[in-house]
């Protein structure tokens, strides 16, 4: 690092060679400007601010000594060194009087002056160490006070020394708010990143703890903000914003709700910046009217929409079911963990309906470990839905036969789950009505018809088997055994026990 050297004298000569003279960059100094008088060379101070000053003292408009004293009225650290052709004891006196570094005559004895520059040299570099030390140490101090400010409300016996310190660091403003930032860099990386943004002192101020960096936002500091949340996104990282405080003591409320949100990072993509709005908007979205949650209900549906191969009904169920995990404020974990549950109940649910899926669906490989090891819900989210659409294309085999003849193959091997049209026209995106049309000319018979009827043809086998009435109720899809009989009555003539003892009769 060189200092900066301002050479005064109304001799051009005197100027020029002491320039040439000596080799100044050899000994860390460099001549920046040079004057012709205490007048010119006070403004030259003014915008240079040197480290050191070398100063004739008989000089027109204003002499050295006079420019010395005025600068020493607000300077106390500026070096200069007297250079004068007269040897008077009184001029020595009042240099030594103004903190001058050293006193030399004319013809000017280069040894002399080297030996005062490598004395000076020292003494700046000295002093700026300290300063450096010094500001290190106050800059630790204030982290440290701030760490403390966020840790917990302050105890009222320490309130008046937290607002003496907190004008001391001079972080007074109208309104606080706190930004956490965790991004994949280094600590210091994201720290030095933080300091670059802040516009002014009123504007942020960053600050670094052990597992987050983060910046306290002064009113508005609306540029800081921006800048910031840019680089979370660039960074594919993430970031979180407490709420605004006006009373400092508060503040620890608004780092409190930030690490929340950070704790968050689950529900949000990569790159965002959350705000308690935003997550409340996620866990306040409607998913469907439902007031409790019900696996059952999505297990069911899922293994028709799959049935049917209705791949954007299917979508849509597994969007639903995760809203809903997210609006319950489920753990990741425990998202996780109904994902992959949710998924082998679909795939025994449809094994059940039929044995031959099973080598189908074998012969693909679903990893749950691999869903627990996704970091945000959306990668979740895609990937549960990738593999359910795997799924439609293991086991749905209808080709492109119509909607209706999908319902036909649904009912033949999903008999006794409860199929109600209103049901199936919800998850088609149909109207009930409509539906219930199309299938009556695509068959000849009306839905519940043509169900009842696939039940009770089925239900004549079982209790063929030798299985109880009841036992057959269930089986079909009759969870009510009056209703059964009732049914088979209708369309066999005679109960399902007579119908049992008439078919072993006959054997």
């Amino acid at each position: 690092m060189m200092y900066q050297v301002v050479i005064v004298d109304d001799e051009p000569m005197i100027r020029e060679g002491l320039r040439s003279l000596i080799p100044w960059e050899q000994y860390g100094f460099s001549v920046t400007e040079i004057a012709r008088n205490g007048k010119e060379a006070f403004e030259v101070y003014q915008n240079v601010k040197p480290d050191l000053m070398i100063v004739d003292i008989r000089m027109p408009e204003m002499d050295g000594l006079a420019l010395i004293e005025l600068i020493r009225k607000s300077d106390r650290f500026t070096h200069f060194i007297i250079l004068t052709g007269h040897a008077d004891f009184s001029y020595a006196q009042k240099a030594l009087s103004s903190r001058v570094d050293g006193y030399l005559l004319k013809p000017l004895d280069e040894e002399e002056l080297i030996g005062l520059l490598n004395q000076i040299h020292a003494e700046i570099k000295s002093r700026l160490t300290v300063n450096v030390l010094k500001e290190k140490e106050q800059l630790w101090k204030r982290e440290f006070f701030i760490k403390e400010a966020l840790s917990g409300p302050i105890e009222k016996e320490n309130v008046e020394a937290f607002d003496v310190q907190w004008r001391h660091y001079g972080l007074q403003a109208e309104m606080y708010r706190i930004i956490l930032v965790t991004v994949p860099e280094s600590m210091e990386k994201v720290h030095a990143h933080l300091s670059s943004v802040t516009v002014n002192k009123k504007g942020a101020l960053p600050f670094s703890f052990s597992t987050f960096n983060g910046m306290i936002l002064f009113n508005d500091a609306i540029q800081s903000e921006k800048e910031t949340v840019a680089y979370i996104q660039s960074t594919k990282g993430y970031g979180a914003i407490g709420k605004k405080v006006t009373d400092p003591q508060d503040l620890y409320q608004s780092y409190e709700e930030a690490q929340y949100l950070l704790n968050q990072t689950f529900l949000f993509k990569e790159g965002t910046c959350i705000t308690n709005e935003m997550l409340a908007e996620i866990q306040e979205s409607k998913t469907d009217s439902r007031s409790e949650f019900s696996m059952d209900h999505y297990v069911k549906n899922l293994s028709i929409t799959i049935t049917l191969g209705h791949v954007d009904s299917c979508h849509s169920l597994l969007k639903q079911f995760t809203n809903e995990l997210i609006r319950n404020k489920y753990d990741p974990n425990q998202i996780k963990k109904n994902i992959v549950h949710l998924y082998s109940m679909v795939v025994n649910q449809l094994v059940l309906n039929d044995s031959r899926r099973l080598k189908a669906i074998e012969s693909t490989q679903f990893s749950s470990s691999h869903m627990y090891d996704l970091h945000h819900i959306h990668a979740l989210t895609d990937a549960v839905i990738e593999r359910f659409t795997e799924l439609i294309r293991l086991v749905y085999t209808g080709g492109k036969e119509s909607t209706i003849q999908r319902m036909v193959d649904l009912i033949n091997k999903q008999y006794d789950q409860n199929l109600r049209l209103e049901t199936l026209a919800e998850l088609l995106n149909y109207n009930p009505a409509y539906l219930g049309k199309l299938f009556r000319e695509h068959t000849g018979e009306y839905y519940n018809t043509y169900l009842d009827k696939v039940r009770i043809e089925n239900g004549k086998a079982l209790l063929l088997d030798g299985y109880k009435v009841y036992e057959v109720s269930e089986k079909i899809g009759y969870k009510d055994v009056d209703y059964f009989h009732r049914k088979f009555k209708k369309y066999e003539g005679i109960s399902p026990r007579a119908f049992q003892k008439k078919q072993i009769t006959i054997k």
